[in-house]
């Protein structure tokens, strides 16, 4: 729908089209805006103002089209995107639910563009991106890849594109053409159906135009092909794996530029421990941690061999003249002394049972940090002991015996009791899978985000089998990895 005005500019007429929305009560008064270009193009339903090129040449009258089927068809309140997002928990991003809106009104547009002999402009920069892309090689190339494969599905501007990918990387083709048939299939449908703004309830009181669902399909089908997805090539998800590996390593933090990182996947900003107080402790209730219970039955009695041995070292420089004679035997002239401090640090172990901690492990912990002070948590009845103090600073039990082995319950509790028992600064280990359960055995994403922020607050180091914290102790550099629902709430994958 448009005119020409008395400057010979072809006018789209947005009003018409909206005049024909099921979900307009009133009607819209609209402002016509000429873009000069393609910059700044859109519809703001919100003021009324449609900006488009007013030229009357094919790319521009395109556009056009393209505008108003957005005005015929889109949803109109700016919150909805958000409001959807939250309805699928965030595992759909507002950015990757506007792009695949825009795809179903590219997709629409079509439809209309081929019944007026509007044919598609394909002008080779199409290639030159693919093989851009595909040599760059990185997961936003691939983002980038995947966010033209659903604006361009199965058009001469996507095959142009995958012909560009295919030279420089078969297999990313590959994987885009079939991402590029998914798309297209939700975008299949008679246009009646397809732009239907029949108003439907998307979930607590979220409305929004019953042809917006193609979208959302479309949008559920892209969450496996971007970066970090199922679908992603092999060499993509293990460059994905290793820059989460490094943000969870770090607690979750990110640089300026990985923030700025795919259109598509927004990724959370990292947790602000800004409400974890030093004297933090876990309410008591239902739906939380229970309360830690430490068992009496079990006495340090075992002086821990090495720990009161008074340890030096020869150096070649200090303030303490230990060896002079080692100025004539020595090449290094080491006739200083200094003092090594014993390792220790608090070091907090899960034991449910997913996990486990033999007498050989608790030796090799002792013998690594013999002024340690080690506590072992496992939640196995109601009433019953959940947590064992198996070394403390010099003394050790004799024997574990037969602890744990049931479900977590009290991982907060644990790490809280850990926290108030440390000495200032002093190393903190935490020794478990993540899999962070409530005293029922039920998982709370709530509570494994509050465990997250304790560990980055107090820099714990969290490590996910006691073999390789054995080997880290051994090693003796501590390197933050964490686990299961911790590692997902460092990254922001929860709310």
């Amino acid at each position: 729908m448009s005119e020409v005005n008395n400057n010979n500019e072809i006018l789209p007429l947005p009003g018409v089209v909206t005049g024909f929305r099921d979900d307009v009560e009133t009607p819209i008064s609209w402002d016509v805006v000429d873009s000069h270009g393609d910059l700044g193009v859109g519809v703001d339903f919100t003021a009324g103002v449609m900006t488009v090129p007013l030229r009357g040449d094919s790319h521009s009258q395109r556009v056009q089209l393209t505008q108003l089927v957005r005005a015929r068809i889109s949803p109109m309140d700016p919150e909805f995107y958000g409001q959807i997002s939250k309805e699928y928990n965030n595992s759909l991003s507002p950015n990757l639910l506007r792009a695949a809106e825009h795809a179903r009104v590219n997709a629409l547009t079509e439809q209309f563009a081929v019944a007026r002999g509007m044919e598609e402009e394909v002008d080779g920069s199409e290639k030159t991106k693919g093989r851009r892309l595909a040599t760059a090689n990185t997961p936003q190339a691939w983002d980038d890849a995947v966010q033209f494969t659903l604006l361009n599905a199965e058009s001469k501007a996507f095959d142009s594109f995958a012909a560009g990918v295919r030279s420089v990387n078969p297999d990313w083709s590959k994987v885009l053409r079939k991402l590029s048939k998914r798309i297209h299939s939700n975008f299949s449908d008679n246009p009646r159906r397809l732009g239907s703004t029949t108003p439907i309830d998307y979930g607590h009181g979220v409305m929004g135009p019953a042809g917006f669902r193609h979208a959302l399909y479309a949008a559920n089908d892209v969450v496996g092909y971007l970066s970090n997805g199922n679908y992603a090539p092999d060499d993509i998800k293990a460059v994905q794996r290793k820059d989460e590996d490094d943000r969870a390593a770090n607690y979750g933090e990110i640089d300026d530029e990985s923030l700025q990182r795919g259109q598509l996947n927004n990724k959370n900003s990292p947790l602000d421990t800004d409400d974890i107080d030093d004297f933090f402790e876990f309410p008591d209730d239902a739906s939380g941690f229970g309360p830690l219970r430490i068992a009496d039955d079990l006495p340090l009695t075992v002086e821990v061999e090495g720990y009161m041995r008074r340890k030096k070292r020869s150096s070649d420089v200090g303030r303490r003249l230990g060896n002079p004679s080692r100025m004539l035997t020595d090449p290094g002239r080491r006739i200083f002394t200094r003092k090594v401090k014993t390792k220790g640090g608090v070091v907090i172990v899960d034991i449910s049972g997913s996990m486990s901690l033999s007498e050989q492990d608790l030796n090799d912990i002792i013998q690594a940090c013999p002024a340690s002070l080690i506590l072992a948590y496992s939640e196995v009845g109601e009433d019953e002991p959940n947590a064992w103090i198996l070394a403390n600073r010099g003394w050790r039990v004799k024997e574990i015996g037969h602890i744990g082995g049931g479900g977590n319950g009290v991982d907060g509790t644990a790490l809280t009791w850990g926290i108030r028992h440390r000495k200032f600064n002093e190393d903190m280990v935490w020794i478990s899978d993540g899999c962070v359960n409530n005293n029922y055995g039920g998982f709370n994403n709530q509570l494994a985000i509050m465990c997250a922020k304790l560990l980055k607050k107090h820099r714990m180091i969290m490590v996910p089998s006691v073999e390789e914290a054995v080997a880290m102790f051994k090693r003796g550099k501590l390197i933050n990895k964490p686990a299961g629902y911790i590692r997902q709430a460092l990254l922001g994958q929860f709310n």
